[in-house]
Formats: C-alpha cells, sequence, structure tokens
C-alpha cells in the first residue's frame, strides 16, 4: 500500500511539473512561434530525442551507485543531507517538461507549415496527407522496433548460455580460465547484459544522430513565404548596403546629399534583384541567436525603456531624465512628423531605438525596418568609431529621404514609381503578415 501511495504521489508530482512547464514556456515562447517557425519546429524534434535519451538512461542510472561510493563521507553526507528530490523523480520530470514542450512547440508550428504547402488552399488535404505520412512512419517504427526487440532477446539468449557453457569450464570444446569475463566480483553473471546494452544504445545513438540531421536538412530546404527580421535582413541586403553606400559617400558633406532627388534608376536596378522566397535560406543560427539577443537594434521599444537605456542624469526630484536636447527632441519631432516611426540613436551605446506611433500599420514596420538596420550598416561600416548628434542628424535625414524612395506613404505610393512593399509581394512574399521583430508598444507625440 505504501509502495502504490509513493508511486502515485511520484506520478502526480512529475505531470504536475510538466503541466506547470508547459505553462511557462507557452507564456514565454508563444510571442516567437510565428516569426521562428523552422527554429521551433526543429526545436521540438531535439526536445523529443533529449526525452527519449532520458528514458532510456534512466534504467542504468539508477543502477550506479558506485556514484556516491567513490565520493569521501563528507561530502556524500553533505548531498545527502540537501533537500533535493530523488533521482528517478528528477529526471522523469526533465523528461516530461522536454516532452510538454515538444508538442506545444510542434503544434504551435504545424498550422505555419501547413498554410506554406496549402499553396492553392487545399489546407485539409494537406493535413490528411501528413497524418497519413505520420501513421505509415509509426507503423514502419513499430514493426522495425518489434524486429529489434526480437533479434535483441535473442543476442542476450545466446550471450547467457555461452557464458553458462563457459562457465562449466567447456567452451567451444575448449577449456580455459577466462571465466572472469563472465563472472564478476559478485559471482554474478553479466557479460551479456553489457554487450546487449553496447548494441542498443549503439543503435539509438545512430538513430537519434540520423534523426536530427534529416530533420535539420529537412527544415533548412523549407523556404517560407512569410518574412521574419532574419529573412528580411537576407533579402534586403542589397538595397541597405546600396543606401548605405549613398550615405557614407556624402555623410561629411554639408550640402543636400541629393539635389536632385534619389535616382530611380539605381533603385529599380536593385529592387529588380530582390529574391524570391525560393532563392532565401536564412541561416537557422543566426536566427536563433537573433530571437535570444536582438543585439543593438531594439524594434518597437517602450518609452521606459528608451528613456532608461539613455539616461544616465537625474533630475532635481529624483526622477530619471533622458539626455536628449530639446533641440535635439525637435529635430526628431519635425523629421518624422509625416512618419509612424521615429528613430533614436544612443551615443554612448550605438543603440539604435524604434519608436512606433498608434496606427502603424505593416507597412510603417517595413519602412521602419529598413531604416534602423541602413543606420545599423552604416555604423558599421564607417570609418569612425565616434558619434557626434552633428553626424547622427546627417544620417537620420538622410537615410530617411532614401527609404521614403523605397517605400512611399500611403498618400504617396500611387505617383511614384518605386515601392519596395509592392515590388515583395509581385516576387511571392506573403506581405499580410509580417514578422519583423516588433513588438506590440505604440505610443504617440506631437
Amino acid at each position: 500500500m505504501h509502495l502504490s501511495v509513493c508511486l502515485d504521489q511520484t506520478w502526480a508530482i512529475r505531470d504536475g511539473l510538466g503541466m506547470m512547464g508547459g505553462l511557462l514556456f507557452s507564456y514565454v515562447a508563444s510571442p516567437h512561434f510565428d516569426a521562428h517557425v523552422k527554429e521551433f519546429r526543429l526545436l521540438a524534434d531535439i526536445l523529443n530525442d533529449i526525452a527519449l535519451t532520458i528514458d532510456m538512461a534512466l534504467p542504468s542510472i539508477m543502477t550506479c551507485d558506485w556514484f556516491f561510493s567513490e565520493l569521501n563521507t563528507t561530502m556524500a553526507s553533505f548531498l545527502h543531507s540537501l533537500p533535493l528530490p530523488s533521482t528517478y523523480l528528477f529526471l522523469t520530470s526533465i523528461s516530461t517538461l522536454c516532452k510538454v514542450a515538444c508538442g506545444i512547440s510542434a503544434g504551435a508550428t504545424k498550422g505555419n507549415i501547413t498554410d506554406h504547402f496549402a499553396i492553392c488552399g487545399n489546407r485539409a488535404d494537406v493535413n490528411a496527407k501528413e497524418s497519413t505520412q505520420e501513421t505509415l512512419v509509426s507503423l514502419m517504427g513499430m514493426i522495425m522496433g518489434v524486429w529489434l526487440a526480437r533479434w535483441l532477446s535473442a543476442l542476450e539468449k545466446s550471450d547467457n548460455g555461452a557464458c553458462f557453457d563457459f562457465v562449466g569450464g567447456v567452451h567451444d570444446g575448449e577449456s580455459g580460465n577466462l571465466d572472469a569475463t563472465c563472472i564478476n566480483e559478485n559471482g554474478s553473471i553479466d557479460s551479456a547484459n553489457v554487450n546487449v546494452k553496447i548494441v542498443s544504445w549503439s543503435i539509438f545513438t545512430a538513430l537519434t544522430i540520423i534523426h536530427v540531421w534529416a530533420n535539420y536538412v529537412g527544415i533548412q530546404r523549407l523556404r517560407l513565404r512569410t518574412l521574419n527580421r532574419e529573412r528580411a535582413r537576407v533579402t534586403l541586403l542589397g538595397l541597405i548596403e546600396y543606401s548605405g553606400k549613398l550615405v557614407l559617400k556624402t555623410i561629411d558633406d554639408d550640402k543636400r546629399m541629393f539635389e536632385g532627388g534619389v535616382d530611380e534608376v539605381n533603385l529599380k536596378k536593385c529592387i529588380q534583384k530582390l529574391h524570391s522566397p525560393t532563392n532565401v535560406s536564412e541561416s537557422l543560427w543566426f536566427s536563433i541567436c537573433g530571437m535570444l539577443y536582438t543585439g543593438n537594434v531594439h524594434l518597437g521599444i517602450r518609452v521606459q525603456d528608451l528613456v532608461r537605456n539613455t539616461t544616465n542624469t537625474k533630475s532635481s526630484r529624483g526622477m530619471e531624465k533622458c539626455t536628449l536636447t530639446k533641440t535635439e527632441w525637435n529635430f526628431l519631432i519635425d523629421e518624422f512628423k509625416n512618419e509612424r516611426y521615429m528613430i533614436i540613436i544612443d551615443i554612448s551605446r550605438t543603440d539604435i531605438n524604434v519608436l512606433m506611433k498608434i496606427g502603424a500599420n505593416y507597412r510603417d514596420e517595413m519602412r521602419a525596418f529598413m531604416h534602423a538596420y541602413t543606420i545599423h550598416w552604416i555604423i558599421d561600416n564607417s570609418s569612425t568609431n565616434r558619434l557626434s548628434w552633428n553626424r547622427i542628424r546627417k544620417m537620420l535625414s538622410r537615410t530617411h529621404s532614401i527609404v521614403q524612395k523605397f517605400i512611399p506613404p500611403e498618400e504617396k505610393k500611387k505617383v511614384e514609381n518605386v515601392d519596395l512593399y509592392k515590388s515583395l509581394a509581385d516576387h511571392g512574399w506573403d506581405l499580410r503578415r509580417l514578422y519583423l521583430g516588433f513588438s506590440q508598444w505604440r505610443c504617440s507625440w506631437e
């Protein structure tokens, strides 16, 4: 009775930790599922493999009592005195957390992948085929698993039989004194178990490596039509470099950069060189790093965070005070008075902060993205590492004039001959949904 109660409590704790971990994982990762479909699809497979590895290693780990015997008495008593969970409960909880996170990630990304393959709107057909494929793969895996279990069982029996014959003193008609390979220090026979474990782990390791590699190759070849931050950066890199070089050539000139306007012929040539979704293959590694660390380009930053990042003084009342002067604020408000975004550069950290205005749409986000990363390219490729307000003012103004030519405002897009937003749609990109990394925070300024 006591054993059954302990088992029930262990399973309840394990499942409860899995549920709480799933809620926490969903809360943290849910804003990133749509923007990082490939990454979370690959993460789901890796987490599933980790869970399977823990489950397979659990019996071997539970029998490893030699670890504490190697420790000195003081260290062993100290570890036993800590309020740590049992090894079984800890490992099964980790395995359950991995499985729950795997299910959430796979389920969250399945819809976007299905939409990608449902080119003709045949979502139900794609779902049916995907379900049939999973059934077939599961059936093949079950058949191979049964065959592998029977083969390992036969291998274990043959090794046990050979060991028993050898212990009796005869093995293949020869006698010898090598019975130590079959009998351990306690007098029990364990060579068969060792052999089967080695074979089992070798097969499991090989299949796991193949599984992870196959999933990575398959996901890397997936060409999604939606733009996230990394895909947009790769797609627009040529335009960003072209715009940045134009500004760098004249950044030290006090005159207007383009008195006759930006050369539309060159702009059209750059836009014609845009890559279609089938030709864009972003790095999963850089995309994952961009998800975890956005660098010094902050899209859709809160005013509170902006003040905190650009603050190094306090007012007489002890309140944080932004280091931008009234003249600098007036310039920014005047420069972006017709825009639904504003870019503020922190001179000390070279951070590029993008504020989004209430009412901003996807077109405004694309313009702000292009503007921010053009400035980022200029700062990275500038010959001087010191930024002055005069240099920042020129940089903002001149890059703004180029971006307005690439992506004209709503009221001018019908009369302009160049429209990057429309060209992206013509190249096959789905602009109904943009996942460029902007937060949901919006503000207003006058």
